[in-house]
């Protein structure tokens, strides 16, 4: 019986491929000579849980056993990557021994693996079979017509199984988790493959149930993991694409959530295509994703955003005339860089569009469940495409001291109060009395930027924190960590700054870091402690390296404000704290309001901030000659009247 071509045509795509993405190609060749002597590695491009130490192997297969005690491993094994890698080198190469080890694996698989109640905790979790749907179906595809007719028969009768499955391992979980849009997806290609309709219409169903669910107003996934997001976009960009190939009706609501996950993936990455390590997520590449939505809503901001190196996932799903559609889109970039994700509290603050231009991103909203981390306030700071400031990133998901290092405020680039977590970790899905974020204000401008936000998880003892960023676009930015306390009890204030890799050495007043491709400087004022250390960070699953990191301890009772300065600019520069004064020429306490004279060889910038209302909220506040009434202001070369930004 003839099966339906879900995707392009591998004899196609297989030769664009090897042309335009050679060390795409080289990479999977180099995986399936691994599986062909015996050896497992999990290091594919969206590998959820990476694994890049090599472990042996024979048959019959170990399939639910972990070498390492992780159990994602056996999901990594179980989704069944390998058998994409296997087809892919036999598409390049044409070499038997690719066709022979998928045929092997594959039946291995089917003999020792069966569907149980205990299976549905390890090897047939209802997640994986939503992932192998699809990776089976591709595998099938790349070896059409090697596989021998008893072992397609087989194999096929073991997707109907799946499908069956799928179809009822559906709860109130599946409604707003990754899990159910995977699983949806697997239902829906099983049911175009089988031509089972009604498996079709119960997955598009659910697809947009969970969709509705699942993804807020300003686009991003509820979870706050942009792996996580990028996971479900797939899932539900690959339904609308085969849903569109082989002309299904989808609901309107599927194709409105998908553009929005596209459009808010653009927004949310950072230099380069790349994902933020945010929450539990690596850094990957998301140029795929990008190009596959700008090719089905025809939309010139995805294409901008997703220029760049070809992904060979485009050509696999278009074709060899991906890169022909894709240059025949006009491409068109919003006219703000800066842009705002407000219902997940993610802010990237851009001085343009180039991938070698300042760019910061920080995390003002909601934990998002089990996935996410306690990063509020939390500050990223990339420039030359260089991470200066970055998130710990992941690492396991096994329980232990690793996984809470790196889920903890300590970790991230954020304040902490009294020696204390502002969300407490239980387990490594669990958190005990997530921080409440405060609304945040946001507005942009061709020179400066301007955020605020906040959170009450030290509440229970009497402060509230506050970080304002005032980010220059020519290469300032300001940090002021404002504690509002109800009493003048005594307490500690402690500052998390984890840099890139690079080194961390001490200069007057600050400290400079050194990366591959760039540097920054930062300073501070007042008398807080420096202590400097490495500490672990993860750019992908299973991947760890030492960065620096600097911790500024700062006892206070009472109101507090702590200015940081981190210069992105080359060259000499001079930062000085002014007094500010009320209209009478009162001086005001730094709690209340505080100035910064910024200076570097073309340009003086005055930074004023307003911390607390009172009588001086009604009148014009002043500073170094400069006056001007609000919460945020910026001068520029002393112009009169200055840029009001808050």
């Amino acid at each position: 019986m003839n099966r339906p071509m879900l995707w392009a045509d591998p004899a196609l795509a297989a030769p664009a491929v090897r042309q335009l993405c050679p060390d795409a190609a080289q990479a999977a060749i180099d995986r399936a000579d691994e599986v062909c002597r015996g050896e497992l590695r999990f290091l594919d491009h969206w590998e959820m849980e990476r694994a890049p130490e090599a472990v042996p192997y024979t048959l019959p297969l170990h399939w639910a056993e972990s070498p390492n005690g992780d159990p994602e491993w056996i999901y990594a094994l179980n989704r069944h990557t390998i058998f994409l890698n296997l087809g892919k080198a036999w598409r390049y190469t044409g070499e038997a021994r690719y066709r022979d080890t998928f045929l092997a694996l594959l039946e291995d698989w089917l003999d020792h693996v069966p569907h149980t109640p205990e299976s549905e905790q390890t090897t047939w979790r209802a997640l994986e079979a939503g992932l192998r749907a699809e990776n089976w179906l591709r595998a099938l595809a790349l070896f059409d017509g090697a596989v021998p007719a008893p072992l397609l028969e087989r194999a096929e009768a073991s997707l109907r199984a799946h499908g069956e499955y799928l179809c009822t391992a559906h709860a109130a979980f599946q409604q707003l988790s990754n899990w159910g849009a995977i699983q949806d997806h697997g239902l829906f290609l099983l049911g175009v493959y089988f031509g089972e309709g009604d498996w079709q219409r119960l997955a598009l169903h659910r697809l947009t149930e969970n969709l509705h669910n699942a993804v807020l107003p300003d686009g991003t996934h509820w979870e706050e993991s942009p792996m996580y997001h990028c996971e479900v976009l797939h899932a539900a960009a690959d339904t609308l694409m085969t849903a569109r190939h082989c002309g299904t009706p989808v609901p309107a609501e599927l194709e409105t959530k998908v553009h929005a996950l596209c459009t808010a993936l653009a927004d949310w990455v950072m230099p380069g295509r790349l994902l933020l390590p945010q929450s539990d997520s690596d850094v990957i590449d998301a140029g795929d994703l990008l190009a596959q939505g700008a090719l089905l809503f025809s939309d010139a901001a995805l294409a901008a955003a997703a220029d760049g190196p070809l992904c060979e996932e485009t050509l696999w799903d278009f074709g060899p005339a991906a890169p022909h559609l894709l240059a025949e889109l006009p491409k068109k970039r919003p006219a703000a860089p800066s842009r705002a994700l407000p219902a997940g509290g993610n802010y990237m603050l851009r001085a343009g569009w180039d991938p070698k231009d300042l760019c910061l991103h920080m995390h003002t909203g909601p934990l998002g469940g089990g996935h996410g981390h306690a990063d509020l306030l939390h500050l990223d700071v990339y420039r030359r495409g260089e991470g200066v400031l970055v998130d710990p990133g992941r690492a396991t998901y096994v329980e232990g001291a690793l996984r809470r290092e790196l889920k903890s405020p300590a970790a991230h680039n954020t304040l902490r109060l009294d020696d204390a977590d502002f969300t407490r970790y239980t387990s490594t899905w669990g958190w005990e009395s997530p921080a409440e974020p405060l609304p945040a204000v946001f507005n942009t401008t061709p020179e400066a930027d301007y955020l605020s936000a906040g959170h009450l998880g030290y509440l229970d003892r009497g402060c509230m924190v506050q970080r304002k960023i005032v980010f220059i676009k020519a290469g300032w930015v300001v940090i002021a960590d404002r504690i509002h306390t109800a009493d003048a009890r005594p307490h500690t204030a402690e500052q998390n700054f984890h840099f890139g890799p690079g080194a961390l050495t001490e200069i007057p007043g600050g400290v400079r870091w050194q990366g591959q491709k760039t540097d920054a400087r930062m300073l501070w004022f007042g008398g807080r402690q420096a202590s400097f250390s490495q500490t672990r960070n993860a750019p992908c699953y299973n991947t760890l390296q030492q960065t620096p990191a600097l911790r500024l301890t700062t006892p206070f009772a009472g109101d507090t404000v702590l200015l940081t300065v981190l210069v992105l600019r080359d060259g000499p520069v001079e930062a000085t704290p002014l007094t500010v004064y009320d209209a009478g020429g009162h001086p005001l306490p730094a709690a209340a309001a505080q100035a910064l004279r910024l200076k570097d060889g073309r340009h003086t910038y005055t930074v004023l901030l307003q911390h607390t209302p009172g009588p001086h909220s009604s009148s014009l506040l002043g500073a170094g000659g400069c006056t001007g009434h609000g919460e945020a202001l910026l001068f520029i070369d002393d112009a009169p009247g200055g840029l009001c930004l808050a």
